[in-house]
């Protein structure tokens, strides 16, 4: 699946391969190309062993046993024997999986809306929390030391490892995605404002597959999945993806679910018909992302093996601490104050400013914003369109603004706040987003006074399938805890049959069987199914 990244993190992406590219250059003139190694994934035939691959230029990095197949490093040149080998079944590239989030810095009150839309608290109510569940977490790491992650003074998070080469010694998260994700699934306290975690009753376990900037390979994707299956994780969340499948890794998930495991996974973000992997293998449940409307998300990606949906717009849930960004925008009109969610935009400076807001409609030039005083602080007031945020904020800073605030102008999901970036760290001033409506409702009776503050949060607000994936992954568990004595098989029917059906009556290929419900899904467990 393409996924649909920042700005900043396209860039540095874009710069990374640049720098791959030059090199591999200055290498050409001083060594044949047959040199260069790259990973690969090989298949072997029944009875063959590991040793007929042995030969110049090949390295071994992991061996599956289990599945007939092993990761090598190799160059060209060894590639092309390999092909004529008899005992190889298949060749194939350890390709690249990214993250499925789109990433942001909008609820408050006791529950996030995500929770309060599959009825969390409900199964909690009749003591189903996924007490005694292993859900095993593969994604960019976890933050070790949050308190979302403390249980009556004891970590949840039971075991963890990395799985990326890249230096780690254990699987602390660089990145935010895979905090983000196990606080979604089993945060533990209020200190968001909201409660995050819908099944606080699972022990974690963290199987760090992608690296600090998001991604990561098939082959560390396998070797987490038999970590968590040695671990005997009842299910797998998998908030991540890549839009072509992989004949060892199809083969891994269908041995995870014949083994009894419950593997989930983000169904992608492209907002096409076409579901990624591994979410499109039969043996995988593929989730798309709903918003607080109950329509699919934009983003979302849908198809024929669409499974289930759940919450993925303006998810809460925790990060790395201190690296979130807490948005709070205020206006004062005719002494009336008025609260507007808001979220960070990401690279916006920290501070808070108060003061007129001014209209300044698309900020698209030095000239944008009429009204504005001749002193003191003021808020820029800017829509969405024609250039991108950080020009609009160099626009507004330059005549002067102390603050700004952008109005999505995403009138299909007129309750998001939208999900922006300046494109890189520099000297921005403190700049949140606000939603569609609540722009709407800010300039309804003329602008007044107004307020904005942008402070470091161990929380943040993301968007994608991602975040609706660890919903899944949390209502499977309260329902197995309701039963433990059902199969993995068992609780994907239940959360087939008691889902809320969105969209044509009966399966769609939008939102499969509907939204994950766990007041419904724990009743029919406990049942006796």
């Amino acid at each position: 699946m393409r996924i649909k990244m920042q700005t900043g993190i396209i860039s540095k992406a874009f710069g990374v391969m640049m720098v791959l590219l030059l090199l591999s250059v200055n290498l050409a003139a001083a060594a044949p190309a047959q040199s260069e190694r790259h990973s690969y994934l090989v298949g072997l035939k029944p009875g063959a062993s590991s040793k007929a691959l042995e030969a110049a230029g090949i390295q071994f990095a992991s061996k599956w046993d289990n599945l007939d197949a092993v990761n090598i490093i190799a160059t060209d040149a060894a590639i092309q024997g390999l092909a004529r080998n008899p005992k190889v079944s298949y060749i194939e590239e350890d390709r690249p999986v990214y993250k499925s989030s789109i990433g942001s810095s909008y609820t408050d009150g006791a529950f996030t809306w995500g929770l309060q839309a599959v009825h969390a608290e409900q199964a909690w109510n009749v003591k189903a929390t996924g007490q005694d569940i292993k859900v095993c977490v593969l994604d960019t790491g976890i933050d070790y030391g949050h308190p979302e992650f403390t249980r009556n003074g004891q970590s949840i998070i039971k075991a963890s490892k990395n799985f990326v080469a890249d230096g780690h010694p254990d699987a602390t998260d660089g990145d935010g995605h895979g905090t983000h994700v196990a606080g979604t699934i089993a945060g533990q306290t209020s200190d968001s404002g909201s409660r995050i975690g819908a099944a606080p009753g699972v022990d974690l376990y963290v199987a760090r597959v992608l690296g600090d900037d998001g991604s990561g390979t098939t082959s560390s994707v396998l070797n987490g999945l038999n970590w968590c299956q040695e671990n005997k994780a009842n299910i797998a969340n998998l908030s991540l993806g890549s839009d072509r499948p992989s004949q060892t890794e199809r083969k891994a998930f269908d041995l995870a679910y014949k083994n009894g495991m419950l593997s989930i996974a983000a169904s992608g973000n492209d907002g096409s018909g076409k579901i990624g992997y591994p979410a499109n293998y039969s043996s995988v449940v593929a989730v798309g992302a709903v918003d607080s409307s109950l329509n699919l998300a934009g983003f979302s990606n849908y198809g024929k093996g669409q499974e289930l949906v759940a919450p993925g717009v303006g998810t809460l849930s925790s990060v790395p601490r201190g690296t979130g960004l807490h948005g709070i925008t205020k206006e004062n009109e005719n002494g009336v104050e008025t609260s507007y969610r808001s979220y960070g935009i990401e690279y916006a400076g920290l501070g808070s400013a108060a003061g007129p807001m001014v209209e300044c409609g698309l900020a698209d030039s030095a000239s944008s914003c009429s009204g504005k005083p001749a002193s003191g602080a003021w808020i820029a007031l800017i829509d969405r369109g024609s250039i991108t945020f950080g020009e609009k904020i160099q626009n507004v800073t330059a005549q002067g603004a102390s603050a700004a605030i952008i109005v999505n102008n995403d009138a299909a999901s007129p309750d998001d706040p939208g999900n922006f970036t300046l494109g890189s760290a520099g000297s921005w001033i403190p700049s949140v987003s606000v939603s569609y409506d609540s722009g709407i409702a800010i300039r309804s009776g003329g602008l007044g006074a107004g307020s904005v503050d942008l402070s470091a949060w161990d929380y943040s607000y993301f968007e994608g399938t991602s975040m609706a994936t660890p919903h899944v992954s949390a209502v499977a568990a309260l329902a197995w805890s309701a039963n433990p004595g059902v199969t993995n098989d068992q609780i994907r029917t239940i959360l087939h049959t008691t889902a809320q059906d969105l969209g044509p009556a009966g399966q769609d290929n939008q939102f499969g069987y509907g939204l994950v419900q766990a007041d419904a899904a724990v009743q029919m467990a406990r049942g006796g199914f």
